[in-house]
């Protein structure tokens, strides 16, 4: 009897391990994160950003975007609240996607790209 429970309780426990309940969590999985231009080329209202950013919070990443060849892009993200800053270099002429792990600390953010042409893009977000 009492291996005959044992062998149910094996069967069973690992079982209930894999409830996940994902449809409770109203986060998504991918955060856009707005970006302005702060010294560079002016943009008009048709024409588009050619750096698109997003916050993963389940990985803890920014995965950034390049629609176009600016060059060597120089990334920094900045946690205000706790002062931690990471950085990044990539040449968007041979990567048009770059990745950079984060630690997930709550905090307000401020993230930004300096192209070699001299455009500076920022952006803010919050991971809470």
């Amino acid at each position: 009897m009492i291996k005959l429970i044992l062998l149910l309780m094996a069967i069973l426990l690992p079982v209930s391990l894999f409830v996940m309940q994902a449809d409770d969590n109203d986060e998504q999985p991918a955060k856009k994160i707005p970006l302005r231009i702060e010294q560079g080329t002016i943009l008009t209202r048709s024409q588009t950003f050619s750096i698109e950013s997003y916050y993963y919070s389940m990985v803890s990443c920014i995965q950034t975007t390049v629609c176009a060849d600016l060059g060597i892009v120089d990334m920094t993200v900045t946690n205000c609240s706790t002062g931690e800053v990471w950085s990044s270099v990539f040449d968007s002429g041979v990567q048009s996607h770059a990745v950079l792990q984060l630690s997930g600390t709550p905090g307000f953010y401020v993230i930004s790209y300096i192209t070699s042409s001299g455009d500076i893009y920022e952006g803010e977000f919050i991971i809470e």
